[in-house]
């Protein structure tokens, strides 16, 4: 584009430059001219400016042309996934333990006086004491003459020692005194002939006071 407007300006330089000479005329007054001259350089200040203004274009164009295209990356966003750990939970469950207590039982020893011969004598020693006797079962040979040697250990409470066929004492074999505590006494019967498990007991306190008299 350059050589063009070298080359247009060189063309407008020599036009120029033939008009001059042209109107000078030998023998006439060359400063006659002027005028005409300078009305045809208007002309080409107009060619002239119109040729710059054109190559202005080309040069926008070819900015235009070499402005680098920009090409922005798409953004990729990645999102880790979200991990939730729930602990089993554990449950201890205490084992139940369970004392029971053993069960204490205390019976009384059982005391049986056996003479040498049958029909012979028997002595026992009984006691009461907290409204109990101190034997559960007395043993005594048949016929034989019967001692009880009974000890009232209890303060203020009237005991006593009886025997009877059995435990509903409708018939009597033999029912002692009655004595209040603290106190002693001794009884004495005939055990009967017949071998068998008889009854006895306090007449003042039955339920509590009682248990097996056996005649061997």
């Amino acid at each position: 584009m350059r050589p063009n407007i070298i080359l247009l300006v060189a063309l407008i330089t020599v036009s120029a430059g033939v008009l001059a000479a042209g109107c000078v005329t030998p023998g006439e007054n060359v400063t006659q001219p002027t005028t005409a001259p300078a009305a045809t350089a208007t002309p080409a200040i107009t060619e002239t400016a119109t040729p710059l203004e054109t190559a202005t274009s080309p040069a926008t164009e070819m900015t235009t042309a070499e402005t680098p295209s920009t090409t922005t990356p798409a953004a990729t966003t990645t999102t880790p996934a979200a991990t939730t750990t729930t602990p089993a939970a554990t449950t201890t469950t205490p084992a139940a333990t369970t004392t029971t207590p053993a069960a204490t039982t205390t019976t009384p020893a059982a005391t049986t006086t056996t003479p040498a011969a049958a029909g012979g004598t028997a002595t026992v020693d009984l006691s009461a004491k907290n409204i109990a006797f101190n034997k559960s079962t007395i043993t005594v040979p048949a016929g034989a003459d019967v001692t009880v040697n009974f000890d009232n250990e209890d303060d203020g409470i009237p005991h006593n020692f009886a025997v009877y066929t059995d435990s509903s004492a409708t018939d009597t074999i033999f029912s002692g005194e009655t004595i209040t505590g603290p106190d002693t006494t001794t009884y004495t019967f005939t055990a009967p002939s017949d071998p068998g498990t008889y009854y006895f007991r306090c007449d003042v306190h039955p339920e509590q006071m009682n248990g097996d008299f056996v005649v061997q």
